[in-house]
């Protein structure tokens, strides 16, 4: 399945979490009904935020490429089962993090994520800010899997501990310790690259 560009759907990426849930869940409704075109303005709507996580969790950009649309497979695939327990998002963050995680254990020797692939920071950085940045991705690249993925989809995303917890499956509990010990190992990164740079 080719997932479509906005001007193909009509309908432009929306960040504003409370527009984008009430609009997915109008779309949601729509699919349920038969309407296949409400699933192409889903697609447009979430692929963003999906494409950018997925992009900081794998290696390359044919990789991300695919793994978008295999999450998209997915999720049609499932739509019927889609209860609306949870937000959209969160039930789509979970499909693509399963798909993430089926991807590492095929390729258990993939590379860390470089620095140099997930540049998106970089838009409207100083050029002195580039330094950080490669210590933050520097930082990111060296967390697990699954610290990346919980700081990523909590402080990157805007999911919540429980939407977190949704989306991955584990216990709060277990949510709000992986963020505590990414926090601590991106700071300790950031503090060491700032005594660098500190004359």
């Amino acid at each position: 399945m080719r997932t479509r560009t906005e001007s193909e759907t009509g309908t432009a990426s929306c960040e504003d979490p409370s527009v984008l849930d009430s609009e997915c869940a109008r779309l949601v409704d729509e699919c349920r009904q038969g309407n296949a075109e409400g699933f192409g303005r889903l697609v447009s709507l979430t692929e963003p935020r999906v494409r950018r996580m997925i992009g900081r969790l794998v290696l390359s950009r044919p990789d991300v490429d695919d793994l978008v649309q295999e999450t998209y497979l997915r999720a049609w695939k499932s739509l019927g089962r889609f209860r609306g327990d949870s937000r959209f998002s969160t039930w789509l963050f979970r499909i693509a993090v399963n798909v993430t995680r089926s991807w590492r254990r095929a390729r258990p020797a993939a590379l860390p994520l470089p620095g140099g692939d997930t540049l998106a920071a970089r838009a409207g950085a100083e050029p002195g800010d580039d330094a950080l940045i490669d210590a933050y991705e520097r930082a990111l690249s060296g967390l697990s899997h699954d610290l990346r993925t919980t700081f990523l989809l909590h402080e990157t995303e805007g999911l919540s501990y429980q939407e977190v917890a949704e989306a991955i499956g584990c216990p709060i509990g277990t949510v709000m310790s992986r963020l505590h010990r990414a926090r601590q190992k991106v700071l300790a990164e950031l503090r060491e690259r700032l005594e660098e740079l500190t004359p």
